[in-house]
C-alpha cells in the first residue's frame, strides 16, 4: 500500500541500499536492511521497525523493489541512475497504466495530484483532507484519514511537487525536479505541444483538463527559461498549439 507513514528520504535511502547491495549478491535480506538502518542495540523499538517496514511496503507498492524476506530491484540498471524523485514519479505514471489491478487507495494516491491540482489548474488547497475525501475514489475506498493525507503531503514535498502549509498543500513543481525531467527528453528542440504531450506528461501530470499547461508547471518552466536552462519561444510557422496565454509560445529548446 502507498498510503503508509513514510517521509521520503528513507524511501530513497533504502531503495539505494537495496539496489547497490543487490549488485554484489543479487538479493538483500530483511535482516541486512534492519542491520543497516536500526541502531545496534539489544532490541530496536517497535516504532523504528515500523518505519522500515512502511518504507519497504511503499517501495514494493510502487514496484521499485520486489520480495518479502529477500529484496531485489524491479528497475533496470540503466534507469537506477535517474534522480529518485523522477524515478518514483515515473513509476506512478506507469502504475496508472495498470489501474484495474490497483486498490482504490493506491490508485487515489497516484491520482490525487492530477485530480485535485493539475487537471483543475489549482495551485492551492487550504484543507486537503476534506478535498481528498470528496473524490469518488476516496469514497469508494471508504475515506482517507488525516494521517494518510499528511503522509502523502510529506512525500510530495520531498519529491519537489509542492509545499505543505498547515492543513493545506501548495502545488508548485520545483525547478530541480522539472529540469531533471526535461533532461530526459530525447530531443533538444521542438514544439511545446509535442514536448508536453509526448514527454513531460508521461513523467508527471502537467496538462489541465483543457489540455493547457498548468500553473504549477508553467511558473517553473518560465523560471528555468529565465535562468538559462532552456528557451521558450514563438514559432510563427508552426501549426502546433500555443501556450503561456497571450504570449502564444510554441517552441522549446534545451540550453
Amino acid at each position: 500500500m502507498l498510503f503508509l507513514t513514510v517521509y521520503g528520504p528513507e524511501l530513497e535511502s533504502i531503495f539505494t541500499f537495496i539496489t547497490k547491495s543487490a549488485k554484489i549478491q543479487t538479493e538483500v535480506t530483511r535482516e541486512q536492511v534492519y542491520e543497516a538502518y536500526l541502531p545496534q542495540l539489544p532490541q530496536a523499538s517497535k516504532g523504528q521497525a515500523k518505519n522500515i517496514e512502511d518504507a519497504l511496503g511503499f517501495l514494493k507498492a510502487a514496484h521499485l523493489i520486489q520480495g518479502d524476506k529477500l529484496y531485489s530491484s524491479c528497475i533496470p540498471e540503466t534507469e537506477v541512475i535517474l534522480p529518485f524523485p523522477v524515478l518514483l514519479l515515473r513509476q506512478f505514471r506507469l502504475l496508472e497504466q495498470i489501474s484495474p489491478q490497483l486498490s482504490p487507495l493506491d490508485l487515489l494516491y497516484i491520482r490525487m495530484l492530477d485530480c485535485l491540482f493539475i487537471s483543475p489548474n489549482q495551485t492551492w488547497i487550504s484543507d486537503l483532507h476534506t478535498a481528498v475525501n470528496q473524490l469518488d475514489l476516496a469514497q469508494k475506498a471508504g475515506g482517507v484519514s488525516q494521517e494518510k493525507v499528511g503522509a502523502w503531503k510529506r512525500v510530495m514535498e520531498f519529491l519537489g511537487v509542492g509545499y505543505r502549509v498547515s492543513n493545506g498543500f501548495y502545488c508548485l513543481y520545483q525547478p530541480e525536479l522539472v529540469d531533471n525531467i526535461v533532461r530526459q527528453w530525447t530531443e533538444t528542440e521542438g514544439d511545446l505541444q509535442d514536448f508536453f504531450e509526448r514527454h513531460m506528461q508521461q513523467w508527471i501530470p502537467c496538462l489541465t483538463g483543457r489540455s493547457e499547461i498548468a500553473f504549477s508547471v508553467s511558473y517553473t518552466l518560465e523560471r528555468l527559461a529565465k535562468n538559462g536552462s532552456l528557451s521558450l519561444f514563438t514559432k510563427q510557422d508552426s501549426p502546433s498549439r500555443p501556450y503561456f496565454g497571450d504570449r502564444h509560445l510554441r517552441g522549446i529548446k534545451l540550453l
